[in-house]
């Protein structure tokens, strides 16, 4: 784009031959007639300059090209649009001189204005286009990827797949809601699993005791039918120990699939308070229980049953463990949107780091006395399923007298 043009060297380079044919032949008359007629034609200043400087043309030397004599630009060299006065020599044959031209206005580089043109048109935005398409591209097929990944890695096996974490933090879209719903599911799919294979390793455990001394029992009678009386009570504390411990594993099975629990129930927990301290009163006669609690607590939307058996396991768990002359209280008070029920025993209590694994399924502190009290650890396991499945929460604390506290948040409306 900054070369003069073939046809426009070829013609310079044509006035040079003739001006040097004419110089040969007629000398520098004809020169002058030449360099008159390309004033003529081209609008321009020309010269030869012979082997010793001497300078023919029709015309005075302009003023902005005298100091370019001698210093003049080959043919072939770039010429830019900003240049102005360009003095163009074109050497003779045999060093006889130098054809010296001011380069014509009309013979300055052109633009190529085809070529622009298909870059303004065509090339730059199709550039544009595959960039913007490739960007989207990336942009959809990324977290897309991830998705596939993710259910590729889940399908074979391995649930601690996610896919929120590839994907950028500030990123808020459709997709990134689907990768939101693929963890949480994939979450609660490794729950699930781990919880099922942790509650069937325990199950066997637990079962492989009473197994054994059903087996035991049953071999002494073989062999002694004097056993089969002294036996049978044994037989049938067993077999009720392990459908005690089958029920509640199921139960608790059932809980950790988060199963739709109805809560369309509404209720005074007062009443029903009062209902499970006298079933517990009737159980256990000598056992003391304090209560501290309104006569209206009402609570709407809610499960009665649910929140009956946890609030009588604990409460019979209380009272399992404490001794006659050390009372159970049981209160009840409304906090925000929540009643804080709290049953407190004067027991032997729990190791402070056993607070938090009270709740976790099979878990005994005494595993002995637990056996003796006819426990398998299910009770509070079940008692957190079932809180956190009508939107409440509980935990564990130990209280002045070294006992336990647990506490239960209930939601008034849930």
């Amino acid at each position: 784009m900054t070369e003069i043009s073939e046809d426009s060297q070829e013609r310079l380079k044509s006035l040079a031959k003739e001006a040097s044919e004419r110089f040969k032949a007629e000398g520098a008359q004809s020169v002058l007639q030449l360099t008159e007629q390309v004033g003529i034609d081209l609008n321009t200043w020309s010269a030869l300059v012979t082997a010793d400087n001497t300078i023919i043309s029709s015309q005075p030397i302009p003023e902005a090209l005298k100091s370019k004599i001698g210093f003049q630009r080959y043919v072939y060299w770039p010429v830019h649009e900003f240049m102005e006065n360009v003095l163009i020599g074109i050497p003779l044959e045999k060093h006889t001189g130098t054809f010296v031209i001011e380069l014509p206005r009309e013979m300055y580089p052109k633009v190529d204005t085809d070529l622009v043109h298909n870059l303004l048109t065509i090339v730059i935005p199709s550039l544009i286009i595959l960039i913007f398409c490739w960007i989207a591209y990336r942009y959809l097929m990324r977290p897309l990827e991830a998705l596939n990944q993710g259910t590729l890695k889940l399908a074979s096996g391995d649930l601690s797949a996610r896919v929120l974490p590839s994907l950028p933090d500030n990123r808020k879209d459709e997709l990134t809601q689907v990768a939101e719903s693929f963890d949480s599911m994939a979450a609660r799919v490794e729950r699930l699993v781990h919880s099922q294979r942790q509650l069937l390793g325990d199950l066997s455990h637990e079962l492989r005791t009473p197994l054994t001394r059903i087996g035991l029992a049953i071999d002494l009678s073989k062999n002694d039918q004097s056993e089969v009386a002294k036996q049978l009570p044994r037989l049938e504390r067993e077999v009720a120990q392990i459908h005690s411990l089958v029920e509640d594993a199921l139960t608790l099975a059932w809980l950790d699939g988060e199963p739709a629990i109805p809560r369309d129930v509404s209720f005074n927990l007062s009443t029903l308070l009062d209902l499970i301290i006298e079933d517990a009163e009737f159980e256990y006669p000598n056992r003391l229980i304090e209560r501290n609690y309104e006569k209206s607590l009402l609570i709407q939307g809610s499960s009665q049953q649910i929140l009956s058996q946890s609030i009588e396991n604990i409460l019979r768990n209380a009272l399992k463990y404490s001794t006659e002359d050390q009372p159970v209280k049981l209160s009840c008070e409304c906090e925000n949107a929540f009643y804080r029920l709290v049953v407190s025993d004067q027991g032997i209590g729990v190791p402070e780091d056993c607070l938090e694994k009270i709740f976790e399924p099979f878990y005994r502190t005494d595993k002995a006395r637990s056996r003796e009290q006819g426990g398998f650890g299910l009770g509070l396991a079940l008692c957190k399923r079932q809180i956190t499945a009508i939107d409440g929460s509980i935990n564990a604390s130990i209280n002045r007298s070294g006992g336990l506290d647990i506490e239960i948040l209930i939601p008034t409306v849930s």
